[in-house]
């Protein structure tokens, strides 16, 4: 049964929440219909099996029982505040071309938030929207908590004179650098379990994503693939007593390897940690390594003390709270240690 009618003119949607699997092909129609002809690739990886535990859907049926909007909400856990927090990740919203009118845009958003709200289950919501999509979200009560840029460090050069370059920037770097001495060890993720995803140490007011192999699967096309690598930082003495990890894809044909996931021990060994992760992928390769990180993080500023210069790419976040530790969660907006695996673009 519909939870809503919205008017569209004369036209009228009516709104209900749903199990996406159940009207499936309904969805990829409607994206196949507005030139996103990778979504139904994409939904078989991320709304079946573990991946999707938990997903849902609102949609909008027009009089003739067509499908004409789709937003999706994804349960995930964070640690904040030594405790887990019940997050939920709105994502892929499509409004049909004859009702991008505003309002039945606003009213599934509105329609997601009330029923979401309601059911208890969620401390907060949160989002990376495009344009539009953030209007209606803003107009429903979310609010931006911070903004992800993307971050890259040049390792090499197939021209010597831009190569050697490189190379004394990093030696300059890498004196002013903190001195941990660290050391690397590198498996493929087709060999790897997940890493374990205890209480981080160090600043409870850091938001810090749980993730496993469903997420990297759903949000990495083709995961494990041969090109995606484990990589774990540990002191040179301590090789059984991990301080961090990453998962890396790359280099891709442009010489570029992504930073997938990252995860840190300590908020002082955030920096030395990207300075060991620099060298590695240099040595398989890559002429240059990518991550994005939210803007005013301190992990952003001790990615630019290791020697990653911010580019202008910039990913709006925006988020709504129904729950005191909801609350807290967004309050500290500006150190969520979010990545694009994380969100929807």
């Amino acid at each position: 049964m519909p939870s809503a009618v919205v008017g569209a003119g004369t036209a009228s949607l009516a709104i209900a929440r749903v199990n996406p699997l159940e009207c499936g092909d309904e969805i990829k129609q409607l994206f196949l219909a507005h030139e996103r002809p990778e979504f139904p690739e994409f939904f078989e990886r991320a709304y079946r099996g573990r991946s999707g535990e938990g997903a849902l859907s609102w949609v909008g049926w027009d009089e003739h029982g067509c499908l004409q909007a789709h937003i999706a909400l994804f349960p995930r856990r964070f640690w904040f505040g030594g405790r887990v927090v019940r997050g939920a990740l709105l994502a892929n919203m499509m409004v049909a071309t004859a009702y991008r009118t505003f309002w039945p845009g606003l009213a599934v958003v509105r329609q997601m938030v009330r029923d979401t709200r309601l059911s208890g289950s969620v401390d907060f919501l949160y989002a990376d929207p495009n344009d539009p999509a953030r209007a209606l979200a803003q107009r429903a009560g979310f609010r931006e908590v911070g903004v992800l840029r993307r971050f890259v460090l040049p390792l090499g050069d197939r021209r010597r004179s831009v190569d050697l370059g490189l190379r004394l920037y990093h030696l300059i770097r890498g004196l002013q650098a903190p001195t941990t001495a660290l050391a690397v060890t590198e498996r493929p993720a087709g060999q790897t379990s997940d890493p374990p995803n205890d209480a981080p140490a160090g600043d409870a007011r850091v938001l810090c994503p749980i993730r496993g192999e469903p997420l990297y699967r759903a949000r990495l096309p083709g995961y494990p693939s041969p090109s995606d690598r484990w990589i774990t930082v540990h002191p040179v003495a301590s090789p059984d007593a991990p301080v961090g990890r990453a998962l890396v894809r790359g280099p891709d044909a442009r010489g570029v390897t992504l930073v997938c996931a990252l995860e840190c021990e300590s908020p002082t060994l955030v920096g030395p940690l990207l300075v060991a992760l620099g060298h590695q992928v240099r040595r398989a390769g890559s002429a240059r390594l990518e991550l994005s990180l939210v803007a005013e993080s301190q992990t952003a500023t001790d990615a630019r003390r290791a020697g990653f210069i911010p580019r202008d790419d910039r990913t709006p976040i925006l988020a709504l709270s129904f729950t005191a530790a909801g609350a807290d969660a967004v309050a500290a907006g500006s150190e969520w240690r979010l990545l694009p695996i994380d969100l929807d673009r």
